[in-house]
């Protein structure tokens, strides 16, 4: 696949403050951009006939911001990436927590697969599945794409591809017919392979498994990315088995590496673990968003033996017991009391005022949609617990909803650990949809620069900087983006250091965020001071 060049005349970027990405402070200078690429970069470069100018003084010029924790995977067919050109995000790794969208057989997706991957991907009516990269690859490119997008291979696809959704081991022919798949689309350009071992079917591997698959990856120097078993396994145990895997020779980025409520304090122990395996010389890092919340479907806060059967997740099954609750009044009274049992332990519900800590994604119910679970249940004067249990059975349990589930203390535990980097674990959100999604999607890294950098000072801009380009550059082995630098695909952004913050709320998580001025995607310019301009210039990417 070709790389796009830039059609329009060159620009030159005049005198801004640059932060390269390297981690340096900034320093005042020009910035000249032809075919796409950056062209030079010094103190003082003179414009000549042609050249398109901008005024940069007192502005930063970065480079692109590069989101390595996304799950745009469907909505980028359908967007000009508002809310992310605003953030002054120009790259997107999707595929992740062991879901993408190929490589998969889409007349073999039955309702059960498709609730799975649907309640990771946010699909819409128009949902596309593929069965090898290279359609995925060419389909965007056709489209149009506002932003350009890495690919990584969901381990849960790989599985589902052999072993369905059951819960049991693969015998050794199907691990080999896992390798083989994996090994085909590696060589069709995919960066890694990525796991979400919380969720089935990837939950129902064993670690050797992921180590014999890492395998292959490796082959490729690919990296492997993981949502580890964080809800079952607890933070400290989750963490070591990431480290066993980075044993096997692969580079590991732990993503979202948060607590979500359950284990207070654990942050610093897992963290520990893992600058004792640097230490060892396993290349472990990980990535974090800002917020103080975490995004999981609502099933969550029932208790599990509800909506597993044999180890996996029954949609159906949940409804009808919670349905039969609202008849039988033991049943209620036991799932009422183990929901206070673990909102008790996740998010420290105590009484009833508390459960504004839940918001509802249920874009189809505007009864619902965007409330927190305190006000749906004034409003339809209930007990909370009850009101939970209504939305489930009115949205037949796939509705989604954000937790502020996670203490200041040990939330800003891994945001300034050196050795995270900034990622969403966002989408984009296309402007005419209904999705109600959690704020990180729309204000990840402007509240980092906003809140963290310039409000409360824990990072500084040039190391911020760092975190969301040269960083997931070199951990995804990008030879030419991350960094200002000539020679380097011009993927920049300019912002107002002063004026950048988010504005995304958990009432209004659709707020566009302030303060960045102009987004450059392969050197065409994609946000200009509050206008899109639709240039749609980004570009699929293969390893290479």
């Amino acid at each position: 696949m070709k790389e796009k060049k830039s059609t329009l005349k060159s620009t030159l970027i005049k005198n801004g403050r640059l932060i390269d990405g390297t981690g340096n402070p900034w320093f005042k200078g020009d910035l000249l951009i032809e075919n796409g690429k950056i062209k030079e970069i010094a103190r003082k470069i003179k414009a000549k006939n042609g050249n398109e100018v901008i005024e940069a003084s007192g502005l930063i010029v970065s480079p692109g911001f590069i989101d390595i924790h996304t799950h745009s995977d469907q909505t980028i067919f359908s967007s000009l990436g508002e809310n992310i050109l605003t953030q002054g995000v120009t790259t997107h790794v999707v595929g992740n927590c062991g879901f993408s969208i190929f490589p998969i057989d889409p007349e073999s997706v039955n309702d059960e697969i498709y609730d799975m991957v649907k309640s990771i991907l946010e699909f819409g009516k128009d949902y596309k599945l593929y069965r090898h990269l290279n359609k995925y690859l060419e389909d965007l490119e056709k489209k149009g794409i506002p932003i350009n997008i890495i690919p990584l291979i969901g381990h849960s696809i790989i599985r589902i591809m052999v072993l369905g959704v059951e819960n049991r081991e693969p015998n050794p022919e199907e691990l080999q017919k896992m390798k083989d798949i994996l090994r085909e689309e590696m060589e069709l350009g995919a960066f890694g392979m990525s796991t979400g071992l919380d969720y089935p079917p990837g939950s129902f591997a064993k670690t050797d498994e992921i180590i014999e698959l890492c395998k292959v990856v490796s082959e490729f120097d690919g990296i492997f990315t993981t949502h580890f078993r964080g809800f079952g396994s607890g933070l400290v145990r989750a963490t070591k088995e990431a480290v066993k895997i980075a044993r096997s020779g692969i580079p590991v980025e732990i993503s979202h590496f948060k607590p979500f409520g359950f284990w207070p304090g654990d942050i610093r122990k897992a963290c520990k673990i893992v600058e004792k395996a640097r230490e060892e010389g396993l290349d472990v890092t990980f990535d974090v968003f800002p917020h103080a919340s975490n995004y999981t479907f609502l099933l969550a806060i029932v208790p599990p033996w509800v909506y597993l059967s044999k180890d996996r997740i029954d949609i159906p099954r949940a409804i009808d017991i919670l349905k039969k609750s609202r008849t039988d009044s033991d049943l209620k009274s036991k799932i009422l009391q183990e929901m206070s049992t673990i909102v008790g332990s996740f998010l420290n519900i105590k009484e009833d005022k508390d459960w504004v800590k839940i918001y509802i994604n249920a874009p189809k119910s505007k009864e619902y949609n965007g409330k927190h679970v305190y006000q749906i249940s004034l409003e339809k004067n209930i007990d909370p617990r009850e009101a939970i249990i209504d939305i489930l059975i009115n949205q037949n349990g796939t509705v989604n909803a954000t937790y502020l589930s996670i203490t200041a203390e040990d939330n800003i535990v891994t945001i300034v650990h050196p050795l995270s980097m900034i990622a969403s674990d966002g989408l984009i959100i296309p402007e005419k949809s209904d999705i109600f999604p959690n704020p990180y999607c729309n204000g990840t890294f402007t509240q980092v620069l906003g809140k963290y950098v310039r409000e409360e000072k824990v990072l500084t801009l040039h190391d911020a900087i760092r975190r969301m380009t040269s960083f997931p550059a070199q951990k995804l082995g990008l030879k030419d983006r991350g960094l200002l630098k000539e020679g380097y695909w011009a993927d920049i952004t300019i912002f107002d250091a002063d004026k950048i913050i988010d504005k995304a709320t958990y009432e209004n998580p659709r707020l566009y965020s302030e303060g960045v001025e102009y987004v450059f995607v392969n050197g065409v310019l994609a946000y200009n001071k509050g206008n899109f301009t639709k240039s749609m210039s980004g570009i699929p990417l293969r390893k290479r």
